[in-house]
């Protein structure tokens, strides 16, 4: 008796799957975790990319013309990084009317941003006009050269982790509001369900997608021969 009751003190069949139900999940969000906070990286290394280079595209052009033509280049850099979800009707159809007079895919922005020569088309860039902002004073308050300050919401499509980093990113909660919720039960057990109260934008009905507001500002210095650029006279 004593025998049997050791060897099942000693019993191991099945510790290795209960090991793996245990740990999979949490290696599983882990991973996921790694994903989107690389993604957010590498997107705002381009934010700052684009910021700098707005500013330094608008230096050329006279004050009223600079928040035009910086928009217009930090916009076609951001096109790389703006990919979106988008509901799966409005992949169908094939091409509607484009802004240049040709045809334009539905997931797709105006053909001057998502167009790359030589390559083709970004997909996935429909909402790219909500998710970048621009913003060049019109006047010359500093004295350093053009200050560029370029806003982008990028949208968060890892599952499970893009949903928790747009929760806790929302400038919009109280600090005290995710402790809180953590104080419930059902949210202490299982803190996926934060994602069910991200920040989302809205960009059409049915469609809600977290997101995080990445932001980055450059200035750029005028040479003295660009200070006063005449107005574009044709």
């Amino acid at each position: 008796m004593l025998k049997r009751g050791k060897s099942f003190l000693k019993e191991r069949k099945g510790a290795v799957l209960l090991e793996f139900v245990l740990c999979f999940p949490i290696l599983l969000v882990l991973f996921f975790f790694a994903m989107q906070l690389a993604q957010i990286m590498i997107t705002w290394q381009v934010v700052h990319y684009a910021a700098y280079m707005g500013a330094r595209s608008s230096m050329v052009t006279n004050n009223i013309q600079r928040q035009s033509q910086a928009e217009k280049v930090v916009k076609r850099i951001l096109a790389v990084v703006s990919a979106s979800p988008a509901p799966s009707a409005s992949n169908k159809g094939g091409n509607s009317g484009g802004n240049n007079g040709g045809s334009q895919g539905s997931d797709r922005t105006k053909d001057e941003y998502c167009k790359l020569d030589g390559w083709g088309y970004l997909p996935d860039t429909k909402y790219l006009e909500k998710q970048v902002s621009v913003d060049i004073p019109l006047v010359d308050i500093d004295p350093s050269g053009v200050r560029c300050t370029v806003k982008f919401k990028m949208f968060l499509n890892v599952p499970v982790a893009g949903p928790l980093i747009a929760f806790f990113a929302n400038p919009n909660k109280k600090d005290k509001d995710w402790e809180k919720k953590l104080d419930d039960q059902a949210y202490a057990l299982n803190p996926a369900l934060l994602a069910d109260d991200p920040q989302t934008i809205e960009p059409e009905k049915d469609l809600k997608i977290p997101y995080i507001e990445l932001s980055s500002t450059s200035v750029v210095n005028i040479p003295y021969g660009t200070k006063a650029y005449p107005l574009d006279v044709f």
